[in-house]
């Protein structure tokens, strides 16, 4: 067997088993994208509570578009960041209360002994 015959057929071996190995890894799990004023505030804590984390967006007074990421628990949180209260528009209520991440948190407050958030439904 030539060499080059044996590099056509490595590369197309490699080939198919990158083909193989993406088609095989399915759909990434991408995070939920939600628009509050168009979603009731017991849909949006559902989806918080299966998913874990969503992005919820509304639009400001000023018209702008306003996003983040918000979590079921505080537990979801990443690294040096702390679950905190917050509230939401939705289409039922001006405040649905959800989870934020707070990357703002100080020293202090990630020595402190935080209580957990949970979103319960």
């Amino acid at each position: 067997m030539s060499m080059r015959m044996f590099d056509g057929k490595l590369l197309f071996v490699t080939a198919l088993v990158v083909v193989t190995l993406a088609a095989a890894s399915g759909p990434a799990n991408a995070i939920s994208r939600i628009e509050t004023i168009k979603t009731d505030c017991n849909a949006i804590r559902a989806a918080l509570v299966r998913e874990g984390a969503v992005i919820l967006r509304h639009t400001s007074r000023q018209g702008l578009p306003i996003y983040d990421r918000y979590v079921g628990s505080s537990l979801m949180c990443p690294g040096n960041s702390i679950g905190v209260w917050a509230s939401v528009p939705a289409r039922d209520t001006n405040a649905c209360r959800v989870i934020a991440c707070d990357a703002n948190a100080s020293d202090d407050d990630m020595i402190r002994n935080r209580p957990l958030l949970r979103i319960i439904d």
